[in-house]
């Protein structure tokens, strides 16, 4: 089988994977074709004058990544730093260009294949995030998953424009 029909095989199959992974003991997941890598917790510096949800800033490899609070950002209550703490690297497209943001999350847990039959619309109450922030709701052994939609989570215009007082940033 020649290569590029190998990997738009592979793209096919890609594109029904999430990643599911813990926020205040709530699992959520996103496409495994926007995440980019997985780091452990590291320093972050802080970036005066942004939302409480921005962390601020990490290098990764000499690339300057900005950080976003996940839990912060859901409205679920700032996070702590756990023992199995971690960054998700997602890229996300706007405008025609490519951004790099890091996600703090309480830890991951595995992939899941998530076909458009076992999906089902996010529901209008029982959620404590936002709705537009929900994709959808996949079934996943017998129970649902929120995947998030980073097109509305991590809206960059969004995020530049809603600034406020910084935060004091709790770890265990």
């Amino acid at each position: 089988m020649s290569d590029k029909v190998m990997n738009a095989s592979n793209q096919q199959t890609d594109e029904y994977q999430y990643l599911t992974f813990y926020v205040q003991d709530e699992q959520f997941g996103v496409g495994i074709l926007v995440i980019k890598e997985i780091i452990e917790f590291a320093i972050i510096t802080k970036v005066p004058q942004m939302n409480r949800y921005m962390l601020g800033i990490t290098n990764v490899r000499g690339s300057i990544i900005p950080v976003i609070d996940l839990s912060d950002r859901l409205g679920l209550g700032q996070s702590d730093v756990i023992r199995r703490t971690c960054v998700v690297i997602v890229e996300i497209v706007e405008e025609g260009e490519i951004f790099e943001i890091g996600l703090l999350i309480d830890g991951v847990n595995q992939v899941y294949d998530i076909y458009p039959s076992d999906t089902e619309d996010a529901p209008n109450f029982g959620s404590r995030i936002r709705k537009d922030f929900i994709k959808f709701m996949g079934k996943v052994e017998n129970r649902f998953v929120a995947i998030l939609s980073l097109d509305r989570l991590l809206s960059i215009q969004e995020l530049s424009r809603s600034t406020n007082n910084t935060n004091e940033y709790r770890g265990r």
